[in-house]
């Protein structure tokens, strides 16, 4: 609890990241981190794994752009800072776990940035005004010689909607801020490794319900590798509910 604590003090944030209570999500997900780091482990690795085995196909002259930095828990930093152009982190929230975790490596460097492109506009803006996600987020389109979209994709609506969505309206906002990730993701000029969730399984010792935390007609095509991430085993949400996630990564771009 202390560290959490300090956490949301000592978090830097892009404007209407704290409005949208995305600091006290980074720092539950800290606690968490801490009291399932067994449970974490192997998605973790599998994802630091994955990153690594495709950064091949980044152009060496131009750095590697990650969106998702988030604690750094599963960026292979090493590896990003061994490519000859070096690595961009990118996050809505920057935590003192992170730039710990970057310090070392002086070819990596973080930037603050609003994946969606609402943040601002949304929670710190004329209350009176609708406001729609854009059809492609603001992502740096040029300029890098690989993207990684790291376990962000399912995460990107949780400041304009809750997960699963309640509502129709929070269902379309959800959707529209997805879809205009992935509309970002091809039109980039270089491969691009998407990794997310896609699925929630919560299982009470009856039949499995399965939330769907992408809309599957975004994702493009079937998955180049699938695990699970057992996110919440019995005991972190209630003593008889176990939360696992469907985890899929895809090559695009290629």
């Amino acid at each position: 609890m202390i560290e959490e604590f300090f956490t949301v003090l000592t978090v830097r944030a892009v404007p209407g990241a704290r409005e949208g209570g995305l600091v006290r999500e980074i720092a539950g997900i800290l606690g968490r981190h801490r009291r399932q780091k067994a449970f974490w482990a192997d998605h973790l690795q599998h994802t630091k794994e994955c990153i690594t085995a495709h950064l091949y196909q980044a152009d060496p002259k131009e750095p590697i752009l990650l969106m998702g930095a988030g604690l750094c828990l599963d960026v292979p930093l090493a590896a990003l800072n061994d490519h000859p152009a070096g690595a961009l982190l990118m996050d809505a929230v920057e935590t003192r776990q992170a730039r710990r975790a970057i310090k070392p490596f002086g070819n990596v460097e973080f930037e603050r940035a609003d994946l969606t492109g609402m943040l601002q506009e949304f929670w710190l803006g004329d209350k009176n005004t609708a406001i729609s996600p854009p059809d492609m987020a603001p992502l740096p389109l040029v300029g890098h010689g690989m993207a990684v979209s790291c376990n962000v994709l399912s995460q990107l609506p949780l400041a304009f909607a809750a997960s699963p969505p309640v509502g129709e309206q929070e269902e379309k906002i959800t959707t529209a801020i997805q879809k205009a990730h992935v509309r970002a993701l091809l039109a980039m000029d270089c491969p691009v490794l998407l990794i997310t969730d896609y699925e929630r399984v919560e299982i009470t010792g009856t039949a499995p319900h399965v939330i769907q935390t992408v809309d599957p007609h975004l994702l493009p095509g079937d998955p180049i590798e699938m695990w699970d991430w057992p996110i919440a085993p019995p005991g972190e949400v209630a003593a008889d509910l176990d939360v696992r996630l469907k985890v899929g990564a895809w090559l695009l771009n290629v």
